[in-house]
């Protein structure tokens, strides 16, 4: 089940206001379906998204024990879609609001933790709620699961082992370094998103086109680029496409809605780029999405070295020529995170 971004707040609304408090599989598949839609759109505010992760987790509970879960899950569920609506209908991002929403939200899902790592061991709950999460604690440092409870393995004592090795057990492998996403020879195109300097391979890039401030406004708004927006009176969108996405049939190019992604590492925003001049549409093999740009040199420029430095979605920097170097952006690693894949049938 796919819903729009539309039917998936109407769909949070409706269950924050429904009388009817049980969680059975006909409910919990549709709220699923506007949990992973939402998580598109707030992919770029750390905070809302592990708020949805949370309550997603209390579903998956659900799930689990069938729909027969004590009010108070449910309570705490009705509890994060209402802050989700109103983050999204709250048209000014504040991060510190995000953080302290989600430093009270945190505080609620541990005591439910608690109550489930009791369940599971036979023991009652603690009476004293734990405490909420540290000052610093970013949410995506914890794993956000109701059952992920289970104490660590106590260690053995085997005596003085000053390598750390366990008796009867290899010495561990040494993780080969991963290949580099692009060889010197290949193609890259300078890119400018927001204040930085950067690069992509010239293989991910399917189209590029320019963005009014209207509709600049309106996909940083919705966190998504419906693909008819982009074709015009004369030609075939499809026509105009590279890569895998030249092959769908223009009728089915047309339909797709693909979400606005935003790169990490270094010095760039968490936020899309609200003077941005025009977008790109990037994919890899089944995976596509969509990034905002400054701007773009028209001319690919051959790749002399590359260098591994990673940062965030960086791979590290690209020499393209004796006084040029640019930061590469892994768009395999972005479209993987925050992409949509599409099986064309």
């Amino acid at each position: 089940m796919i819903l729009s971004l539309d039917e998936s707040i109407q769909k949070l609304k409706t269950e924050i206001l429904s009388q009817d408090w049980s969680l059975s599989p006909k409910k919990i598949e549709p709220l699923q379906a506007a949990f992973t839609c939402l998580k598109n759109r707030f992919n770029t505010r750390k905070n809302a998204l592990a708020i949805l992760t949370m309550a997603d987790s209390i579903l998956l509970y659900a799930q689990k024990r069938q729909g027969r879960i004590p009010p108070e899950f449910i309570d705490f569920l009705k509890e994060t879609m209402a802050h989700v609506v109103n983050m999204y209908e709250d048209t000014k991002f504040d991060p510190d609001r995000d953080a302290e929403v989600f430093k009270r939200v945190y505080g609620k899902f541990a005591k439910l933790k608690e109550k489930v790592a009791a369940e599971k061991s036979g023991e009652p709950a603690p009476a004293v709620p734990p405490a909420g999460p540290p000052a610093d604690l970013e949410p995506w440092e914890e794993p956000i699961s109701l059952e992920d409870v289970a104490p660590p393995p106590a260690r053995q004592k085997t005596g003085h082992n000053p390598a750390g090795m366990v008796p009867g057990k290899s010495a561990p492998k040494v993780a080969e370094p991963k290949p580099l996403p692009i060889q010197p020879g290949d193609m890259i195109r300078p890119i400018t998103v927001g204040r930085m300097s950067l690069a992509i391979a010239e293989e991910h890039i399917a189209i590029i086109k320019p963005l009014s401030p209207k509709k600049r406004k309106k996909y940083i708004h919705s966190s998504q680029i419906p693909l008819k927006d982009l074709g015009g009176w004369f030609g075939r969108l499809s026509g105009q496409m590279q890569g895998s996405l030249a092959l769908l049939k223009n009728n089915k190019l047309k339909k797709l809605i693909l979400p606005l992604m935003v790169p990490r590492g270094m010095t760039l925003a968490d936020i899309p780029d609200e003077e941005a001049a025009m977008l790109v549409v990037v994919s890899n093999g089944n995976w596509h999405g969509v990034i905002l740009c400054r701007s773009i040199e028209p001319q690919a420029t051959p790749l002399l070295s590359l260098t591994r430095a990673k940062n965030g979605d960086i791979v590290g920097p690209a020499r393209l020529g004796e006084d040029r170097e640019l930061q590469l952006l892994n768009i395999s690693q972005l479209l993987e995170r925050e992409g949509f894949l599409f099986m064309p049938v």
